[in-house]
């Protein structure tokens, strides 16, 4: 990928407003509870990485996932959060690379791959067991339904407004 020129000052606003929108959303995101896993949440803040990364580019989305995740990590003492930094990031990044082509429901899938790289990082350090296996697929399942038909609709919304043509993605 080559960069051509600079970011626009309204691309770079609305980086910061998707970066900063993860850890403001992540307080009110935490009430909606999971139907199936009783003690989570559905974390539909998890699609302001994506969405960056489909508007403004790999970088911008991996940039968001990373940073925005980290703020919310340090905001709110959250070790789920500060484990998540890096598939949030790489979530972000495999949204952008597919934004390029204007892949919508590919770009909205990857909210898969932040969620299976979430579950092997707290699996992998203790902060998770399959007691149920089956809930916690139901779980998963209902969750990224969640996120893939929020990203496709705000995509739909805002696609002529925020995208940002290959030659000015980064």
């Amino acid at each position: 990928m080559r960069i051509t020129s600079v970011a626009s000052r309204g691309t770079q606003v609305g980086l910061i407003v998707l970066t900063l929108a993860y850890p403001l959303t992540h307080f009110l995101f935490h009430y909606i509870p999971n139907p199936f896993v009783p003690s989570a949440s559905i974390a539909l803040n998890m699609i302001f990485p994506i969405l960056a990364g489909y508007f403004y580019g790999p970088v911008s989305g991996a940039m968001a996932g990373a940073v925005g995740t980290a703020i919310s990590g340090f905001a709110s003492g959250d070790v789920f959060d500060a484990l998540a930094i890096f598939p949030h990031a790489t979530m972000g990044f495999a949204a952008g690379m597919l934004g390029a082509a204007r892949a919508q429901t590919g770009a909205a899938l990857t909210v898969g791959i932040g969620h299976v790289l979430n579950l092997l990082f707290y699996w992998r350090f203790g902060l998770l067991t399959v007691d149920n296996l089956g809930t916690l697929a139901l779980g998963i399942v209902a969750e990224t339904t969640v996120g893939v038909v929020a990203v496709i609709l705000v995509i739909v919304l805002l696609q002529s407004r925020l995208y940002q043509e290959p030659d000015r993605r980064w």
